[in-house]
């Protein structure tokens, strides 16, 4: 009896092991081969699948060779061929449309407009987010980037609201007060040495200044716990640019690898911080009109719409990575084109004072979002900035069934990337100036400059565009009428033209700038 139940357990491990044999040559061999014939008969053609690693290990091989390379010259905003080098080489051997593969992942990249403009206005769910990479899913958390379907349906009527218009005058008010902190920091620097200028990295600033506004907008409050959380996230972003290469394949994100163990501390870390936010507040009774108020607020009455505890924690984490990176990066990228483009900086300082001339910069204005929006020419320099300097290089989506898209039949589980950085600088779309910096193109707005809507994805478009365009673009447009006025800046010789991508687009050594006090001689404070 006791042989025959060891033979029996002996059959079913054997079985069991023939399954997953069987299973893993499926998904690691005989599925790949058979999607790239299925896609090579409609014309669409890439690199070719190598087992387990896909394109990864080219993919890898081509970064670190771009490393080597000399930085460029600081006038050259034609950068694709360094931060995405894969993209700027298959897109010129196999066309606007090929098949790649992120591990055993196919995965179609185009910059063919119908078909972006096809997935981006999905409105029967047939597309969800997917990033692949478990690392970014902890650090941006189970919130409005990572959700499908129901749930993100869920999640955007909650938390939205912090959006809304009265939402965005606070937002206005508490950049005013952060820049007005930095401004004196910097007149601070300027008279500890010759009294006229200093230099300062404007890339760490801007970190700090967008930090402190988007620790209010979803705790209400500057602390040390969401500090942590801001610091666990950025180690968590390198570890997913490092994770690039790491096989995409069932089960490893479960491995206790090095970088997995350092992941899982730093989500522990964050996801312990905010738990601990949530708990003083439920503790203290205190409601309040930020996001965390929002949230606890419905939890508390059990809404029907509420989130769960776990979802509240991983919004938190989603708003403040996403908010704080986008709105930190824009405002990089535009002072550092001020600083190369001084004609612009003088249009825009003239702009400000003209403009903004009833508005002292004393304290937070009421009506301070109608003041920006007679700032036209800085509405459109934003515009370029962000067309040029893009925070967020491409987007991935996923089919939840099989489908078809400007005539393309595309099977379940397909990856599509819409490449931002490679559709800004199409030469078809935006004319023979794509590579070069002209805010005038907008003088018309996005429609104006190039007769479709889904040319310009900064923020994306479509139902799940970024629900934080007009904050970002609120707190940058805040930022800069009060720098405008009071400081010229150039860029230091110190600065090194290396844009990297770390889930969004940096300066790779910083953005070191000269200021100069406009009202030296004069009153410090503001």
């Amino acid at each position: 009896m006791e042989a025959t139940l060891v033979e029996m357990v002996h059959t079913l491990a054997a079985i069991l092991i023939l399954w997953l044999i069987s299973r893993s040559l499926w998904h690691l061999v005989w599925r790949p081969y058979a999607v790239a014939g299925w896609f090579e008969r409609q014309g669409i053609r890439g690199p070719p699948y190598r087992f387990v690693l896909g394109s990864l290990w080219e993919m890898k091989q081509m970064l670190v060779a771009e490393r080597t390379k000399a930085p460029l010259d600081i006038g050259s905003h034609d950068y694709t061929s360094r931060v995405n080098p894969f993209f700027h080489k298959w897109a010129a051997d196999y066309g606007k449309t090929f098949l790649y593969w992120l591990g055993p992942t196919p995965t179609i990249y185009s910059t063919d407009l119908e078909l972006v403009k096809q997935v981006l206005e999905d409105k029967t769910e047939l597309f969800q987010k997917d990033y692949l990479n478990p690392i970014l899913e902890r650090i941006f958390g189970k919130g409005l980037v990572t959700t499908n379907g129901d749930d993100w349906k869920r999640h955007r009527r909650v938390v939205y609201p912090i959006f809304n218009h009265e939402s965005l005058k606070s937002v206005s008010a508490m950049t005013r007060e952060g820049t007005q902190k930095m401004i004196a920091q910097w007149c601070n620097q300027i008279e500890k040495g010759d009294g006229h200028q200093a230099e300062i990295d404007m890339r760490c600033y801007a970190e700090e200044l967008t930090l402190g506004v988007i620790e209010q907008v979803i705790f209400g409050q500057n602390s040390k716990e969401s500090r942590e959380v801001f610091v666990a996230g950025k180690e968590g972003q390198k570890l997913a640019v490092y994770a690039f290469a790491d096989p995409q394949i069932p089960g490893f994100r479960y491995l206790p690898t090095p970088r997995n163990i350092r992941a899982w501390k730093l989500d522990k870390s964050a996801t312990s911080n905010i738990t601990q936010l949530i708990k003083e507040r439920l503790a203290s009774g205190v409601g309040g009109d930020d996001l965390l108020g929002l949230m606890l607020q419905a939890y508390k009455l059990k809404e029907v719409e509420s989130l769960s505890y776990d979802e509240m924690i991983g919004e938190c984490k989603t708003i403040f990575a996403a908010g704080q990176d986008s709105g930190a990066t824009l405002l990089t990228w535009a002072m550092f084109l001020l600083s190369i483009y001084p004609e612009w900086q003088e249009k825009l300082r003239k702009e400000v004072l003209r403009e903004c001339r009833d508005d002292d910069g004393d304290a937070p204005n009421s009506n301070s979002i109608q003041v920006l929006g007679k700032l036209k020419l800085l509405s459109m320099f934003l515009l370029e900035t962000l067309r040029l300097y893009s925070p967020v290089p491409f987007l991935l989506r996923k089919t939840a069934s099989d489908t078809t898209l400007a005539n393309i039949k595309f099977r379940k589980g397909t990856m599509i990337t819409i490449p931002i950085m490679m559709l800004h600088r199409s030469k078809e779309i935006w004319g023979l100036d794509a590579d070069e910096f002209n805010p005038m193109r907008f003088e018309k707005g996005v429609l104006g400059a190039t007769n479709n809507t889904y040319a310009m994805l900064a923020f994306s478009c479509g139902p799940r565009a970024c629900p934080g365009r007009n904050y970002s673009m609120i707190e940058v447009q805040t930022v800069m009428t009060l720098i405008l006025r009071r400081f010229s800046f150039s860029l230091s010789s110190q600065y090194v033209h290396m844009p990297r991508n770390l889930i969004t687009l940096a300066p790779r050594y910083g953005l070191p700038l000269i200021v100069r006090n406009l009202l030296d001689g004069q009153k410090s404070d503001i």
